[in-house]
C-alpha cells in the first residue's frame, strides 16, 4: 500500500505489474500505509484484501485499477 487516508477510507496501492489501484475501505478494519495487502485487484466492484503474513482481511470497494500515479496522487489528497 502506498497511501492510506483515514478520513475517507480510501486505499492506494500499487500492484506487482506496476498497476495503480484505487479503493475505499468499507469494513472497520485498522490499515496502515505501507501494509503489503492481497487479493482481487483486477475487477471494480466489492472484495476481500488480507495482508501478508497475517490474519488480517479488510473488506474494500475497489474505485478503480489501472490508474495513472497522478490521479491516485489526486484523490489522496
Amino acid at each position: 500500500m502506498i497511501a492510506f487516508k483515514p478520513s475517507s477510507g480510501r486505499v492506494a496501492l500499487r500492484t506487482g505489474d506496476g498497476c495503480f489501484v484505487l479503493a475505499e475501505q468499507t469494513d472497520a478494519g485498522v490499515l496502515r500505509e505501507g501494509a503489503n495487502l492481497h487479493g482481487n485487484m483486477q475487477v471494480v466492484g466489492p472484495e476481500t484484501w488480507s495482508e501478508e503474513g497475517e490474519q488480517a482481511r479488510y473488506e474494500v470497494f475497489v474505485l478503480g485499477r489501472g490508474l495513472p500515479q497522478e490521479a491516485v496522487e489526486m484523490e489522496m489528497r
